[in-house]
């Protein structure tokens, strides 16, 4: 760890500031709360590509007490442990193509006009909470869908079968002596990169200045994942004793189109906060039918129903199997009991949504949105109205996270309508 203080000492000695939230992740080991703690907080996300049929998502009435409707009735007796959202979206436009807006409010084109760019709240609340944990955060499936402050696109683990071995399969020793020379030959090249730009900022005017800000932001985010990295190398992996998860460490998963493939990932989602993997996990779906009995379209094809009735039963039959994983996997996370009582899901907060409110129609407003466990009061319907931005709840999580910031990206304040 000398190497990384030096660094730091060079990045000092360039004249950049070390007090960015960013940075909040090189607090001592020892500082911090340890698995279990009852101070731990967590977030997991879940995304869907192509909104749902919001009449039979959203409830028909607000507040306690409303009926479930049809996409949600496998949560009737989990009602106290989530609230459902309506008329909640971040107000942006294009479809398919702002589906990527869901978890950061802006637009990847137009990141320049925000003081932290298009950052998702997953990425935000790994910078908050991600030195406990091996890895900072995980993102499984599908990409697209969380980006870095600096406007990086954060890949996903596409393999159950990769997901499970990076968690749960411990390194070789030639591994091990690969990623320790990796992390100091990375160190040495930032050092490089680092002495040239500090003289380079000198000749450059205020505009190159900024860009090379951004430069310099993007290096301090990659030294801080050097320092973890070699924090983690000869730490062992926790073990997983599920005999299920045989199926998905030989890869048996992988290739299988059954209908198990959403249940797998949702799984390994648990598996990472069960074993404190990570404390910030999310998995975006990617398009298919995985086998339903009754489904014999993609889902993508579906979402574009206009309302034809075959179209609207097999879209029903998917959405109602991924609720079902959702209520499942909430389940899992209430059922597990910490050290000092509090369930998992007491201190996770579980978001599930889309970027599209309707596949059907192309819109970005009305997101189909569900907040679960966090340690919230919850069994509500909310019903917004669209009088405040999604981005306000994501500031109210990401409080809840552990940070004193007053803004998210587009938020105006806190959400209105939470409480705890």
């Amino acid at each position: 760890m000398n190497a990384t203080r030096n660094r730091r000492g060079v990045l000092k000695a360039a004249g950049i500031s070390l007090t960015l939230p960013l940075l909040e992740s090189l607090m001592p080991r020892n500082a911090v709360a340890g698995p279990g703690h009852a101070s731990a907080k967590r977030m997991a996300i879940v995304t869907v590509p192509f909104g749902m049929v919001v009449d039979k998502f959203h409830p028909a009435v607000s507040g306690v007490g409303y009926e479930f409707p049809e996409t949600l009735q496998s949560l009737r007796e989990l009602r106290n442990d989530f609230t459902v959202f309506s008329n909640l979206d971040h107000d942006v436009r294009g479809g398919h193509a702002a589906n990527h807006t869901l978890l950061s409010g802006v637009k990847s084109t137009e990141r320049a006009e925000y003081p932290d760019g298009n950052v998702t709240v997953d990425q935000r609340a790994a910078e908050l909470v991600g030195h406990n944990t091996r890895f900072p955060s995980l993102v499984f499936w599908k990409d697209g869908m969380n980006f870095t402050r600096t406007g990086v696109r954060v890949p996903a683990i596409a393999k159950p079968s990769d997901a499970f071995e990076l968690m749960f399969v411990d390194d070789s020793d030639e591994r091990k002596k690969f990623n320790r020379a990796s992390v100091e030959s990375s160190g040495s090249i930032l050092d490089a990169i680092l002495e040239d730009a500090r003289g380079l900022k000198r000749e450059l005017g205020k505009t190159d200045q900024q860009k090379l800000e951004e430069y310099f932001s993007s290096i301090r985010e990659t030294e801080k994942k050097l320092a973890l990295a070699e924090d983690w190398i000869d730490k062992p992996k926790p073990r997983v004793a599920d005999p299920e998860m045989k199926k998905v460490e030989n890869g048996s998963c992988d290739t299988k189109i059954g209908d198990n493939l959403v249940e797998v990932w949702l799984d390994l989602m648990f598996l990472a906060l069960q074993t404190d993997s990570t404390r910030v996990v999310s998995m975006a779906v990617e398009n298919g039918s995985w086998g339903l009995d009754g489904v014999t379209d993609s889902y993508h094809t579906l979402s574009h129903h206009g309302q034809r009735k075959d179209a609207l039963s097999q879209l029903a039959i998917i959405e109602r199997h991924l609720i079902a994983n959702l209520g499942r996997f909430i389940g899992r996370l209430k059922s597990t009991i910490q050290p000092g009582g509090a369930s998992l899901l007491d201190t996770t907060q579980v978001l599930f949504g889309s970027g599209l409110g309707s596949g059907s129609r192309h819109s970005n407003d009305n997101l189909p949105l569900i907040l679960a466990g966090g340690g919230w009061k919850h069994g509500m319907h909310i019903d917004a109205q669209r009088g405040q931005p999604l981005c306000n709840l994501y500031l109210s999580m990401l409080q809840r996270m552990g940070t004193e910031q007053d803004r998210f990206n587009r938020s105006l304040s806190t959400f209105t309508g939470l409480s705890t």
